[in-house]
């Protein structure tokens, strides 16, 4: 009797060890994704569309038109970005010669006008 709990408990012990594991490692993916995604739920952040608000450089007014910026979020493409401001690719590209359309940054900022 007593070598049957012994080895019931030896048992346990094998299955909770690795359970145990994989509840730490999961908590700590789920917190990584977090603090990448801003603070938010990871499921939250990345389910709902980003809303963002064009930023224009104070005091330039070299005519009737403003030059606005826009800071590059993630998961943003030129494409996306273009849509956005109803203008096309190519003219994000004249307007920022030096961009490398496959690698946007977040937070790197393009002029959109």
């Amino acid at each position: 009797m007593v070598d049957e709990q012994e080895a019931r408990r030896a048992w346990v012990a094998r299955l909770a060890a690795p359970v145990a594991f994989f509840v730490a490692a999961t908590v700590l993916i789920i917190l990584v994704e977090s603090g990448l995604n801003g603070g938010g739920s990871a499921a939250t952040t990345s389910s709902l569309p980003t809303a963002s608000t064009p930023t224009t450089t104070a005091g330039t007014t070299s005519g009737p038109k403003k030059k606005r910026i826009y800071r590059v979020r993630r998961g943003d493409t030129l494409e996306s970005i273009a849509a956005k401001f109803n203008t096309t690719v190519d003219d994000l590209l004249q307007l920022n010669p030096n961009v490398d359309p496959l690698a946007l940054s977040p937070g790197q900022k393009i002029r959109v006008s």
